[in-house]
């Protein structure tokens, strides 16, 4: 049963059982039931069927994330897409402490000192 023939179902029975009076927020034949009790009931019936919603999502995402997971291991170029991923992460953490100032020196003048480095490593003297 698909997602949406599941809610259509789940919501045609809530229609049903508040209309007849017997279902979970019915006061039943003999008028006893979750009902009966009160708003108590009534809340602790929306709690559960929020839980179970945040439950179903969950799982759905956790489903999407695991058939994923198995497509990325199929790949006949993994080892190269995990390289590329951690040198991706890297510069991205460099951009981040950068903007975030944690080594408190001017961004320019670092860039123009490892530029000096790199001429006079070459051999080059600096203009």
């Amino acid at each position: 049963m698909s997602r949406t023939e599941h809610e259509n179902s789940a919501q045609g029975k809530h229609e049903r059982e508040r209309t007849t009076g017997n279902g979970p927020t019915g006061t039943g034949p003999t008028g006893t039931g979750p009902a009966a009790a009160g708003p108590a009931a009534a809340s602790l019936e929306l709690l559960t069927l929020l839980a179970a919603g945040v439950a179903d999502l969950a799982l759905d995402q956790l489903r999407q994330t695991a058939d994923r997971a198995q497509d990325a291991m199929r790949r006949a170029d993994l080892r190269e897409l995990l390289t590329d991923g951690v040198v991706e992460l890297r510069k991205r953490g460099e951009l981040a402490t950068r903007r975030a100032g944690v080594n408190g020196e001017n961004y320019l003048e670092t860039m123009a000192r490892r530029a000096a480095e790199n001429i006079a490593s070459e051999g080059r003297p600096c203009a």
